[in-house]
C-alpha cells in the first residue's frame, strides 16, 4: 500500500514537517510537484492526521506528572465519562489507553505540587471507587527520536523535552506557540495575519522561539496504524545503574525505539518500540536482556490501544 518513497516522506515530515517540498524532493529524488501530490494522498488516506509543533513545557514554567491507573468495578459508561472530564480539563495533556498490567496513563501540566494535589483530590473523590491502583511519577525529560522503522538510513538525534529551565515568553510569544501546536507548517504570511504583526516580525519571533528551546522541532502526526505499526511501552526495573548509559546509547542506535523517557520514582529504563507484532517486541526484550545481563531485575510491557486525548501546548484542550 506504501512504496518505499512514502515511507521516506513520512519520515521527513515527521521529522521537519516545514521543509519545502523542494528540499524534500532532492531527497527523496522525486520533483516537488510529486512531493505535493504523495503528502495529499497521505493526508486523504488518514495516515498524516495533522501538523504540530514540538514544546517543552519545561521552558515554558511547567513541570509534568504522569499517572497510571488500573480499573475495578467499572462499567464502560462510567469509563467514558472519566475520559470526558480528563478532556475537558486542560490541566491533563496526553491521555492514552493501554492494555497490559495498567489500564490508562495522563500526564499533567502543573507549576507547583499544591496546584496537582488539588487536581488529584478531586479526581479521587469522583472516581477512587473504581480505581484498583495507582502510580504517579514525575517527569524529568523525554527523549524523542526520529521514525526510525521506517528507514534504513535513520538519524539518531535526539529531541529532549524536560531538561532545561524556564526561559522568558510573552502573550504574543503564547499566541505563536498556540497556532504552530495547532498547524505546525503554517506559512508565516498566514502566521503574520493571525497574530497581526508584519511576516518579518513573525518569522523573529518564531526563530527567536527555536532558539530558545521552546520549540524543539515540527512533527507529523502520524496515524502508524494504518502503516501496519502498533507500539509497547516497556519498563525495565534495574539491579543497578552502573550501564545506565550504554542502555541509552543502546535506545538511541536500535532501529525500533522511538522514545525514551526518565522520572523520579518510576522505572529505570523506559522506553517505547515501534514494531509490527507483540513477537518482534518480546525480541527487543530480550535483545536487551542479552546485551545487559545481570542488571535486570524485572520487566513490564504495556500495548498502546488509542488515545483518548493529545494535545501539545499547556492550558489548551
Amino acid at each position: 500500500m506504501f512504496d518505499k518513497t512514502d515511507l521516506k516522506l513520512i519520515y521527513e515530515l515527521n521529522q521537519n514537517c516545514r521543509q519545502p517540498h523542494t528540499e524534500l524532493g532532492k531527497k527523496l529524488r522525486i520533483s516537488k510537484q510529486v512531493v505535493r501530490y504523495r503528502i495529499q494522498q497521505l493526508e486523504k488516506k488518514g495516515v498524516v492526521q495533522g501538523y504540530h509543533a514540538m514544546i517543552d513545557w519545561r521552558k515554558l514554567g511547567y513541570n509534568a506528572i504522569r499517572v497510571y491507573l488500573k480499573w475495578q468495578n467499572i462499567n464502560p459508561e462510567t469509563e467514558e465519562e472519566i475520559y470526558q472530564y480528563l478532556k475537558q480539563d486542560p490541566m491533563f495533556m496526553w491521555t492514552v489507553k493501554f492494555e497490559g498490567d495498567i489500564d490508562i496513563a495522563f500526564y499533567l501540566w502543573i507549576k507547583s505540587i499544591p496546584e496537582f494535589s488539588k487536581k488529584w483530590y478531586d479526581f479521587l473523590e469522583k472516581y477512587k471507587k473504581y480505581i484498583l491502583k495507582y502510580e504517579i511519577y514525575e517527569s524529568v525529560n523525554m527523549i524523542h527520536y526520529p521514525m526510525k522503522p521506517l528507514v534504513n538510513d535513520f538519524s539518531t538525534e535526539e529531541k529532549i523535552i524536560g531538561e532545561e529551565e524556564k526561559v522568558k515568553y510573552d502573550q504574543k510569544d503564547y499566541e505563536i506557540l498556540k497556532i504552530v501546536t495547532e498547524n505546525g507548517h503554517i506559512s508565516i504570511v498566514d502566521l503574520a495575519k493571525r497574530i497581526e504583526v508584519t511576516p518579518k516580525a513573525a518569522l523573529y519571533r518564531l526563530r527567536s522561539l527555536e532558539k530558545k528551546g521552546i520549540i524543539l522541532g515540527y512533527n507529523a502526526l502520524i496515524d502508524t496504524n494504518k502503516l501496519g505499526y502498533k507500539f509497547y511501552k516497556i519498563d525495565f526495573y534495574l539491579n543497578d545503574l552502573s550501564q545506565l548509559n550504554s542502555l541509552h546509547e543502546f535506545a538511541k542506535q536500535h532501529k525500533n525505539i522511538v522514545y525514551r523517557m526518565r522520572t523520579i520514582g518510576g522505572p529505570d529504563f523506559e522506553i517505547e518500540v515501534m514494531i509490527k507484532d507483540v513477537i518482534a517486541m518480546k525480541n527487543i526484550v530480550a535483545e536487551i536482556r542479552k546485551h545487559f545481563p545481570n542488571i535486570i531485575n524485572r520487566y513490564r510491557f504495556h500495548r498502546f490501544e488509542y488515545t483518548i486525548k493529545q494535545v501539545y501546548l499547556p492550558g489548551e484542550n
